[in-house]
């Protein structure tokens, strides 16, 4: 497996700190399991995290849409860190 399903940190004034070390944790753990490559999804809504993983090298390589009823962002807003896989 090289994807990170799902991860999270709580938001806040760390959030943007904690996010950084899950992103660290997530990427020793593939060094630790000689993994080539790790995949991440990301929601584009959450900008300050999508921002830092495309700081760290990640790229875009499929696009997907979610849709929340009623029509409110959830948990895919600018100030949350969350990493989730839809595949």
């Amino acid at each position: 497996m090289r994807f990170v399903e799902f991860g999270a940190v709580r938001p806040g004034l760390d959030g943007a700190q904690r996010f950084e070390r899950l992103l660290d944790a997530c990427e020793q753990l593939a060094v630790e399991k000689g993994l080539g490559q790790l995949d991440a999804g990301m929601n584009l809504a959450r900008e300050d995290a999508c921002r830092r993983m495309i700081d760290r090298g990640f790229r875009p390589w499929l696009q997907g849409v979610t849709m929340h009823r009623p029509n409110e962002p959830g948990y895919s807003r600018p100030d949350a860190y969350v990493i989730d896989d839809w595949r």
